[in-house]
């Protein structure tokens, strides 16, 4: 069989999953055949015009051997002989460096310090690849202890080397009876063994007899998102495109009797709901992967409303609740018991809803967990890996968290190994031994997210074991208002060691309080949530993005110390790319680049009258009537906000209802993070495409 994968006479169909097993199956086949135990049958299906195969295969002038059952087994087989994967291979992780003990008769993963120059030890590939018992005893001619060993054991050895010969039993469906759909059919009959098939996978299966591009097209897409850290499980995807598709995520007879059409106009949807999605959770919600989900489930619901929206979100307000609902769904683990059921019920709720279904996917919380509001003693015990503290760490991001020593924004992506993130003991593990936690049971005290902060790797190394009580006064002074980011408790009393448990409390009210807080701020009235001071910290903690940018001015050169009016042509730029943009967009003056802020006052001094905010908002309206329109200051809307004692000018954008070009005629777009001018025939193309 194995020749025959390698010939290209023995392939896969397009509807097979990929390859799952993990290593202790392949130990466990390759035990089996050692001690000659049964291993199973093989399932060939015999074509003469096969279609939608997987991998090389002879052609359609020759009879095609087509492997229904025994992908598993075959693949770890032809990657033990060969050490490469089949052509036909799709799947996450091969398993190579099989390794077989002759004396206990084992077989066991390659370990460096246990296996290397221990004779007893074989690899099994160099083995069988090798020449097997002859190639053995060959390659230890000049070793006599060696050799000694192998021929004591030589029958084991014969045993291991016959491992090659072993033939499967081939069972054979051929002839006219046998369409694809039929061979799906029986597919679907005979995996019940082995690892399991599960409903997506069978799903899945039946999909690519009907599309038969679809796995590849799933998994392009899925490699394509996880450059973005966002590559969703197979598994994920399907109960999207069932729940497009049909309205239901079940797989039931509605899933079987839709088209392929309705499928590849399913998916296209699903591709533009989910990469807008990806964009609002990594900009706007400090969601940088797919890790930082307790489970990818919550996506679904999400998923299958945008997808039916042209895959935008109909309102900036109807998107923080979707937000704050991930959130919700996440930290109470909404997905944790009857995934199916729950699932099902939450799409049924956002299909066909022209409304907010968020305040019913919130009751439906609700009437599981009796409520939503957070409380100190649900945090209590809960430890580093726990969904309540890689919130903690998204809350304290909002509030523009900084490392405790360098002072650089914490953020996953760090450049250098130094920035990277840790999550750091406050009150160290020898600091508590010593005060008498000690025992087994302590260590869940002690390993409690309460006393644990997000530092980067330096930091948590230059603290090491010292007790808070040291080096929590050095950074209060070094880096004030550091803590309070993290919501540590500012009485000092609590440093002490003796007061550990104390500070685990006082620590717990201060991270539910601002987590609520946090929570609460998605469901503000836009117009509310505008003006208020914590949401644009909130904005400028999530940095730049495709709705989002940052001026450290209006007019005022920092670099040159002196009036520029050249960027006042920028921010007019910039304002025309979020008029002339889907969804418009939000500028911030008075903020640099990254996030520092510098307020306008320097812009007020420039100003004839030096009156502050008025003669601020009154310069801005006519640069920008002038250069864009008269009518183009009714999509803007100013508004100032004092932040830590400066001005910062916020300019809400709504998307004109007409192009907008400047007073030179070029025709300005935000894409991604910039804006930038489009040629002519880009812009009219783009005007027919997107606009009303």
């Amino acid at each position: 069989m194995i020749l025959q994968i390698e010939r290209g006479e023995l392939t896969l169909p397009e509807f097979q999953r990929g390859y799952v097993w993990n290593r202790q199956q392949v130990s466990k086949l390759v035990t089996s055949l050692y001690r000659k135990h049964p291993t199973g049958h093989l399932l060939v299906w015999k074509t003469n015009d096969p279609t939608n195969l997987r991998g090389a295969h002879a052609g359609d002038n020759h009879q095609t051997s087509v492997l229904i059952d025994g992908q598993q087994r075959l693949t770890s087989l032809y990657v033990l002989f060969n050490d490469e994967a089949p052509a036909f291979y799709e799947g996450e992780k091969l398993h190579r460096g099989l390794w077989f003990n002759i004396v206990t008769e084992t077989f066991s993963w390659y370990q460096k310090t246990k296996m290397q120059g221990q004779p007893e030890w074989i690899d099994v590939h160099k083995f069988l690849s090798g020449g097997g018992l002859n190639g053995l005893l060959e390659r230890s001619e000049d070793k006599p202890d060696e050799k000694d060993l192998y021929v004591q054991n030589i029958n084991r050895l014969n045993r291991l080397d016959q491992i090659k010969d072993h033939s499967y039993t081939v069972d054979q469906l051929s002839g006219d009876e046998f369409s694809m759909d039929k061979v799906v059919e029986v597919f679907n009959m005979v995996n019940s063994a082995g690892t399991r098939l599960s409903r997506v996978d069978l799903a899945m299966a039946h999909l690519c007899t009907v599309w038969p591009e679809a796995r590849r097209e799933i998994n392009q897409f899925r490699d394509e998102m996880r450059e973005y850290q966002f590559g969703v499980d197979v598994g994920v995807l399907g109960r999207c495109l069932a729940g497009v598709a049909t309205g239901s995520v079940l797989f039931g007879k509605e899933y079987e009797g839709t088209t392929k059409e309705q499928f590849q106009n399913s998916w296209k949807k699903i591709r533009l709901a989910l990469a807008h999605l990806v964009n609002v959770l990594r900009h706007e919600a400090f969601i940088d992967s797919i890790d930082d989900l307790p489970s990818a489930n919550v996506l679904v619901p999400v998923v299958v409303y945008l997808a039916n929206r042209n895959g935008v979100f109909p309102s900036p307000l109807i998107k923080k609740r979707f937000i704050r609902w991930i959130y919700l769904a996440g930290l109470w683990q909404r997905y944790s018991g009857q995934t199916e059921s729950t699932l099902q019920r939450d799409t049924s709720l956002v299909t066909g809803n022209d409304d907010d279904p968020t305040p019913e996917l919130e009751h439906g919380i609700f009437q599981d967990r009796g409520r939503i509001k957070l409380q100190p003693e649900d945090l209590e015990g809960k430890g580093a890996t726990s969904p309540w503290s890689k919130f903690s760490y998204i809350v304290a991001r909002s509030k523009g968290a900084k490392d405790w020593f360098s002072g650089i924004r914490l953020y996953d992506d760090a450049v250098g190994k130094a920035n990277g993130l840790e999550s750091h003991h406050i009150f160290p593990k020898a600091i508590l031994r010593k005060s008498g936690f000690h025992t087994s049971k302590d260590r869940k005290v002690i390993n409690e997210f309460a006393n644990r902060a997000y530092l980067t790797q330096k930091a948590n190394r230059t603290i090491n074991a010292q007790a808070p009580s040291i080096y929590l006064p050095e950074v209060e002074e070094t880096q004030p208002g550091s803590l309070q980011q993290q919501c540590i408790p500012m009485d000092r009393s609590l440093w002490a060691s003796d007061r550990y448990l104390d500070f685990l409390q006082a620590r717990r009210e201060l991270l539910a309080q601002e987590m609520n807080r946090y929570l609460d701020s998605f469901v503000a009235d836009v117009a509310e949530d505008s003006t208020d001071e914590w949401a644009v910290r909130k904005r400028i903690a999530a940095g730049e993005s495709d709705s989002l940018e940052f001026k450290a001015s209006l007019r005022w050169d920092y670099r040159e110390g002196q009036v520029n009016k050249a960027l006042e042509k920028v921010v007019i730029k910039t304002v025309a790319g979020f008029l002339n943009s889907k969804n418009g967009g939000t500028l911030l003056i008075g903020v640099s680049d990254d996030g520092e802020i510098l307020g306008i006052e320097k812009d007020y001094s420039t100003l004839r009258k030096n009156q502050g905010r008025d003669e601020f908002e009154l310069h801005l309206n006519q640069i920008i009537g002038k250069s864009l329109g008269e009518s183009v200051p009714v999509f803007i809307t100013p508004t100032f906000h004092s932040i830590d004692g400066q001005d910062v000018c916020q300019i809400t954008v709504e998307s004109s209802d007409h192009p907008i070009y400047d007073n030179e005629g070029q025709f300005y777009l935000r894409i991604g993070n910039a804006t930038r001018p489009l040629p002519v025939n880009e812009a009219v193309e783009y005007i027919q495409r997107n606009r009303r």
